[in-house]
């Protein structure tokens, strides 16, 4: 008789959770988009039981909401309830920002957040504003890595699922995401001295800066165009 190998079916569960958390990260999504199992199994090219597993874990951490008996919905973009994400953001991100300044100084920290800054300008500059998009998290994640606690990285992380499709939606004002997307440049710039010098105050200012500018942005586009969550 044949013995054979369990099929790890976690592994492909953590996949797709995986990629679906990407998604949100990188803005495929959109606020208030509808979503099904099926139409992501199908995207997905997998069967519709470890997309429901990865469903099941965004929904949560509150990435995704159960809109009908069949449906789903990224979260939707609500002013007070963002307001609030950026609050709490400020103070991880200051804070993991503070701590990757004052460790020892790591020139190959300091180059890894030039070449991700100088790859978002030239992004923005082009018109990429999915590479600018990609580029602007690499940033921030590379510089909180840099504060050395794995936990809180996670944290951060869980956070930006709701602020990434918020971001992406902006798109739409290609004068506003440039405009944007050159300022966090200049923060960045920024940034990078404060980690230069290991000045932990400086370093959380820029970030807070950079998230707060971020914000007020956001807020004014969805002010100017209140049908921004739809594709």
């Amino acid at each position: 008789m044949r013995t054979l190998a369990p099929v790890d079916v976690t592994t492909i569960q953590e996949r797709v959770y995986q990629s679906l958390r990407l998604g949100l990260l990188k803005g495929e999504f959109l606020p208030g988009e509808q979503v099904t199992i099926r139409g992501l199994a199908d995207v997905l090219g997998t069967s519709p039981m470890p997309v429901r597993e990865a469903v099941a874990r965004l929904i949560a951490e509150r990435a995704i909401e159960q809109s009908g008996p069949r449906t789903l919905r990224v979260a939707p973009y609500l002013a007070t309830e963002h307001e609030n994400y950026i609050r709490i953001r400020m103070q991880l991100e200051g804070y993991a920002a503070e701590r990757a300044a004052r460790a020892p100084r790591d020139p190959a920290l300091i180059g890894e957040l030039r070449r991700h800054n100088d790859a978002m300008a030239e992004a923005v500059e082009t018109g990429d504003f999915e590479a600018a998009l990609a580029g602007n998290q690499a940033f921030h994640f590379e510089l909180y890595r840099g504060a050395g606690y794995p936990q809180l990285l996670d944290i951060i992380s869980t956070l930006w699922l709701r602020t990434g499709p918020i971001v992406a939606s902006a798109r739409r004002d290609e004068a506003l995401f440039a405009r944007l997307f050159r300022i966090g440049v200049r923060i960045h710039g920024d940034a990078i001295d404060a980690v230069a010098q290991r000045d932990g105050a400086a370093a959380r200012w820029a970030v807070n800066l950079d998230i707060r500018s971020s914000h007020l942005a956001i807020r004014r586009f969805y002010k100017q165009h209140p049908d921004a969550p739809a594709r």
